[in-house]
């Protein structure tokens, strides 16, 4: 077996244990340290550094591949004791409930498929759909573009929320993303 195919089956790997975890607590092993948000966002930047965890405890709210079996969405949460553990400052990262103490930070993790690869380009909307339906995505569908991604939205600033709602440009001060890393692992506990 070549390295991309050993790639290609643990990304298929990773995809299906992360949808069959909807509603269970998992641990994410990531190929590297984690990265994590130091400030929050301030309407043109923040920063962020290295973690020395490489691991992270996670409920998955919700798992599925989308479309035509194209694209992974998966909300997870992390708890408040987990973000310190690992070290990363509640106040730099959304947390949910907004209204009252937080709870928990909710992460994105995604991953896509190589649809822009030239031998996929004669694939038809119907054939994808056949084989979605049929099961036979992995043999079919373009192989996925990488490891899961899990991703954090930072906090705004206080001055960065006033500058969103008495601006025009709304946009400019959206939250920005933040990868955290790429997982290589996920364990359902």
């Amino acid at each position: 077996m070549s390295g991309a195919t050993n790639d290609s089956a643990r990304i298929v790997s990773l995809v299906r244990t992360l949808c069959e975890a909807e509603g269970r607590e998992v641990v994410f092993r990531f190929d590297g340290p984690m990265s994590a948000p130091t400030s929050k966002y301030n309407g043109s930047s923040y920063r962020h550094d290295t973690l020395p965890k490489a691991t992270l405890k996670a409920t998955i709210e919700r798992a599925s591949v989308e479309g035509l079996g194209e694209t992974l969405i998966c909300f997870a949460k992390i708890d408040m004791e987990e973000l310190d553990r690992v070290g990363i400052a509640p106040s730099n990262v959304y947390t949910e409930p907004v209204d009252g103490t937080p709870e928990y930070c909710v992460v994105d993790v995604n991953a896509s498929r190589k649809w822009w690869l030239d031998e996929f380009s004669e694939l038809t909307l119907e054939g994808a759909e056949q084989a979605v339906e049929e099961g036979r995505e992995e043999d079919v569908l373009p192989p996925w573009d990488g490891l899961p991604t899990v991703t954090v939205t930072v906090e705004r600033t206080a001055e960065c929320h006033e500058r969103s709602y008495n601006s025009g440009f709304h946009i400019q001060y959206d939250p920005p993303t933040h990868e955290i890393g790429n997982i290589i692992d996920v364990r359902i506990k």
